[in-house]
């Protein structure tokens, strides 16, 4: 097994990838590292969520000089929230280097910003836009910029950033190292590279297919007239623990969000016709798991990456497959199953069909969880399960600075849950085995109520049951290897406390 300390990082960058809980590179990361640590300049082909940012962002601070009060370093993102969340990454990456990463977007006071780029800043992170502006008011220079970053570089040829980005790097030294990530290569992304990087190595990772198998499908289908009505319905039987609703336009989602929160449900919009303040506030609330339920346009969901997220519901189909793929995949993150369910008129429902060849996948008709804990499995029987397990590909990276939901397990259980999280592959039935529960003392649980879920509702021998830590928002179980599957059957997708209940396997 190859670890970070095996690509040629330093001992302060393996030290902090240890804190988070990294234990041993994606693939574009053991890939990209130790090419870009060589000085090559660098395409990496990459969907989100593959681990792109450590894949930069390690070889860069690797090489940064804490002495040099010059930006040395530079990353263009496409959006704000894709620039909020590299500059977390960074900072966490960065724990124990002396160094400074410097955040610039849209939407907050220039000046501010022009005033942290003048002080010490050796990596900035910037949306197009506002690099622009604080290079043309010359309060940031690049002549000290070694290397360059362009990060989701297909997503800011749709925005229509390229000639703006052609001339950020046009005022970058000649002698600069360039990397170039985008999911896609379109023919001026193409170009680009051609023009503005030296002999680049080409690197692609790409998913063996387009899996949607860890996540739950269901689709409601339900007269145009009663569709508010029945996503209230769905959203009380289901009781997500956090949730994303999608609109097809601006005007929906506003409505609709309304409509939830005048009907008692605790929600939040997230559209285009909020300022950025607004948009910003939310996210961050709905990250600290603050408020439950986001409806949301397409548009205005991008860049949000969250990993607990249980839902995602579909009031309004997507208008092709694809997006169908990119919405639902918001859940079902580090290795936990996720709950999609799609709302649809009848004059919609043939659209379920294509997308269930497009996806090649099924969907079925939305049923009510369990409304109390007993023996009933799982629509996804055992086998099925422990196939989708064999089949996952590990998880890279969870995201830093999201919130302190992971942060909090974590540290106070010693459990990774950042890595991949299914089971070893050939379980010792006479060892030890953690699960992990989604719901803790905030929904009203208690040790002993999961131990009796597990002696009563699952038969498990209490001599089998070794430790209960309930925590805030999680909970935690020990028990004999060979009970964990049979815990998992049981329990999995039922109620306890008038909760749902999510067990997985926790890396321990």
């Amino acid at each position: 097994m190859t670890s970070f300390r095996d690509l040629g990082l330093k001992e302060d960058l393996c030290r902090a990838l240890d804190e988070l809980g990294y234990e041993e590179p994606s693939p574009i990361q053991e890939k990209a590292i130790p090419e870009l640590l060589a000085g090559h300049d660098m395409i990496g082909q990459a969907q989100t969520g593959t681990g792109k940012t450590a894949a930069f962002g390690l070889p860069l601070l690797q090489y940064l000089d804490p002495n040099d009060d010059e930006t040395q370093a530079i990353v263009l993102t496409p959006t704000r929230e894709l620039c909020i969340q590299v500059t977390q990454a960074l900072r966490s990456y960065a724990e124990h280097l002396d160094v400074n990463v410097v955040a610039v977007f849209g939407g907050t006071s220039v000046r501010d910003q022009a005033a942290r780029v003048r002080s010490k800043a050796h990596v900035i992170v910037a949306t197009v836009g506002r690099m622009k502006d604080l290079i043309s008011r010359g309060a940031l220079v690049l002549t000290g910029t070694r290397y360059v970053v362009l990060d989701e570089a297909d997503e800011m040829l749709d925005l229509g950033f390229i000639e703006d980005v052609e001339r950020i790097l046009r005022m970058c030294p000649g002698g600069r190292q360039t990397m170039l990530f985008s999911a896609t290569m379109p023919p001026p992304i193409a170009r680009l590279a051609e023009s503005y990087m030296y002999d680049p190595v080409t690197i692609s990772i790409t998913p063996k297919k387009l899996t949607v198998d860890a996540i739950e499908q269901a689709y409601v289908e339900v007269d145009a007239k009663r569709k508010t009505d029945r996503l209230i319905e769905v959203l009380k039987a289901e009781e997500p623990e956090q949730a994303i609703v999608f609109c097809r336009t601006k005007i929906g989602t506003a409505r609709l969000d309304r409509t939830l929160r005048d009907r008692g449900l605790q929600s939040k919009a997230l559209h285009g016709d909020m300022s950025q303040g607004q948009r910003d506030g939310v996210m961050i609330s709905f990250k600290d798991h603050k408020s439950p339920l986001l409806v949301a346009t397409d548009v205005a969901a991008r860049g949000l990456d969250i990993d607990h997220v249980t839902h995602v519901i579909n009031y309004d189909l997507p208008n092709n497959s694809e997006i169908y793929v990119h919405r639902i995949g918001r859940t079902g993150r580090v290795g936990r199953t996720g709950r999609a369910i799609t709302f649809v008129t009848p004059k919609e429902r043939s659209e379920i069909d294509q997308i269930e060849r497009d996806v090649k996948t099924s969907i079925g008709e939305w049923e009510p969880p369990e409304e109390r804990l007993d023996h009933a499995p799982r629509p996804k029987r055992r086998h099925e399960r422990r196939r989708d397990r064999e089949q996952r590909e590990p998880v890279d990276e969870a995201s830093p600075g999201v919130g302190p939901v992971i942060a909090e397990a974590e540290e106070e259980s010693g459990v990774d849950l950042g890595g991949e999280s299914s089971p070893p592959e050939a379980p010792d039935p006479n060892g030890h085995v953690k699960l992990f529960i989604n719901r803790g003392a905030r929904s009203g649980i208690t040790d002993d109520d999961v131990r009796w879920a597990l002696s009563e509702g699952a038969v498990i021998p209490d001599e089998a049951i070794h430790d209960v830590r309930v925590l805030e928002r999680f909970t935690f179980v020990d028990l004999d290897g060979d009970q964990a599957e049979k815990a998992l059957d049981r329990l999995d997708g039922t109620k306890l406390k008038g909760k749902q209940i999510r067990l997985e396997y926790a890396n321990g």
